[in-house]
């Protein structure tokens, strides 16, 4: 229901853009930004713990995600060509982490699926990251978790806005 003010209508807050002070923006900026440097060098250390290279443990957790894959699915998330991704995919292997797994409905291709090492690994970070999230959602009482969650859905939203806008922008110019 939209609120009267004299002959105008004013939208509900929910269906109106709020003015923001832009040095709130400017402070959101700089935490979003603090936030993706802290959550590289988390990743870094996952990786480091795992004693993966980054590339491998982002291969990982793909893997872990989608529970199985081809090998140019992974290759197209990580940006890799199928070379990249083969030698890659070798290296995970050897470490026990991820075997291949004959398609049986195409003799030339391969899935990838973690093995019972993949899995307690992929695992190990899964209970990292659920131990951070519950720490962040106990750390402040002023705020519910679910404040938290909207602000990083809103967030997570204008990013993917943006990045459709640039893709667009890139198809446009081709």
């Amino acid at each position: 229901m939209a609120l009267a003010r004299g002959d105008e209508k004013i939208p509900e807050p929910s269906l109106r853009k709020l003015a923001v002070r832009e040095s709130a923006v400017r402070q959101f900026l700089a935490a979003l930004h603090e936030l993706d440097t802290e959550h590289r060098r988390l990743k870094s250390s996952f990786a480091r713990h795992l004693g993966l290279a980054q590339t491998d443990y982002y291969a990982l957790m793909f893997i872990a995600e989608a529970q199985t894959v081809t090998p140019k699915q992974l290759a197209a998330s990580l940006n890799f060509t199928t070379g990249a991704t083969t030698a890659m995919i070798d290296r995970i292997e050897k470490l026990g982490l991820v075997h291949r797994i004959p398609n049986p409905d195409d003799r030339r291709s391969v899935y990838l699926e973690l093995t019972a090492a993949g899995i307690e690994a992929s695992t190990w970070v899964t209970d990292r990251y659920l131990e951070m999230a519950r720490a962040a959602l106990t750390l402040d009482s002023t705020t519910t978790p679910e404040h938290k969650i909207d602000v990083l859905a809103h967030a997570t939203d204008a990013m993917t806005a943006t990045v459709a806008s640039l893709q667009s922008d890139e198809t446009s110019a081709d």
